[in-house]
């Protein structure tokens, strides 16, 4: 039979481990924090959503102060808003695509037009915020 102490040193013992156990979790989630490039990524989703659903505050959200003050949400309203007069028709969104320019993350995604192509280049500081957002004309189609 075993002596009490050594029960206790067990029981002692499978506490610990579960508390190490337990804490696992929480410093994977540290480790895990999201990249610059993912939350870039992620902003720009939610940015182009919202101008999808003309949410103009909604899409300035994530700038940082700097670009919140010199793009406003009125701004961005008019800058989206002309693209179909330039464009025609949005039939929809491409790909995103990630990149690094100058050491920050940059996600730049295609917008479908039924007479050409805009591109939605976001760029992102280096902690995943919305630093500079532009909307290009890529591509003119002629009309049938």
């Amino acid at each position: 039979p075993r002596s009490r102490s050594s029960q206790g040193n067990g029981m002692t013992n499978r506490l610990a481990a579960l508390i190490l156990l337990a804490a696992l979790p929480l410093a994977r989630a540290e480790d895990e924090a999201p990249s610059p490039q993912t939350l870039c990524s992620t902003h720009a989703e939610a940015l182009l959503a919202a101008l999808d659903d003309a949410r103009w505050d909604a899409a300035t959200t994530d700038f940082d102060a700097a670009l919140r003050t010199r793009y406003t949400p009125a701004k961005l309203r008019q800058d989206y808003e002309a693209l179909p007069a330039k464009l025609g028709k949005r039939m929809g969104r491409g790909r995103p695509h990630a990149a690094e320019m100058s050491g920050h993350p940059v996600v730049m995604t295609p917008l479908i037009f039924e007479h050409g192509l805009s591109t939605a280049e976001v760029r992102c500081d280096g902690a995943g915020a919305v630093s500079d957002f532009r909307l290009e004309t890529t591509q003119v189609m002629g009309t049938p």
